[in-house]
């Protein structure tokens, strides 16, 4: 499940900020982001992994550079023109809250993440609230109709 969200959100971020990007005059989607430390690192690493070139740098950005971006400095200058399509599902994808849940459950993903990739069986919480953090997330990425409308029915 966390494979599943974090490519999806490689490729839709991408998408979306990409638009963005070209919009407001950027010559790249990530330049568009607001530059924290953490994010220029971010980037900074993940564009010498990938020789320096911009194209198909996403690959090189681990899960928690994704989860960052949906903070709550960005509601207004990324959310609401361009991140909220990340998550078609949503009822009221618009709206402050949605975003906060949004960023809640990805931070909470994040640290399911962290947790299984370090073996970290001894701050394992309960099975079925992780399971359904994730699957939260799954289900607001999905579409009803649509290619990528086989996101939740691929785990069931």
């Amino acid at each position: 499940m966390l494979g599943l969200i974090e490519k999806e959100l490689r490729k839709r971020v991408v998408i979306t900020l990409s638009s963005l990007a070209c919009e407001k005059g950027y010559t790249t989607w990530f330049s568009i982001i607001p530059q924290t430390e953490i994010i220029k690192r971010s980037i900074q690493k993940a564009l010498r992994r990938n020789g320096n070139r911009t194209e198909g740098v996403e690959e090189y950005f681990p899960f928690g550079f994704w989860r960052r971006i949906f903070v709550g400095s960005n509601f207004i200058s990324l959310w609401i023109p361009a991140l909220h399509l990340v998550y078609p599902s949503l009822v009221n994808p618009l709206e402050k809250r949605s975003f906060d849940r949004v960023g809640t459950h990805l931070h909470r993903a994040s640290q399911i993440r962290n947790r299984v990739a370090h073996y970290d069986i001894r701050e394992a919480a309960d099975f079925e609230q992780e399971k359904s953090v994730l699957m939260w997330l799954i289900r607001a990425m999905d579409k009803p109709f649509g290619p990528i409308g086989e996101l939740g029915r691929l785990l069931h």
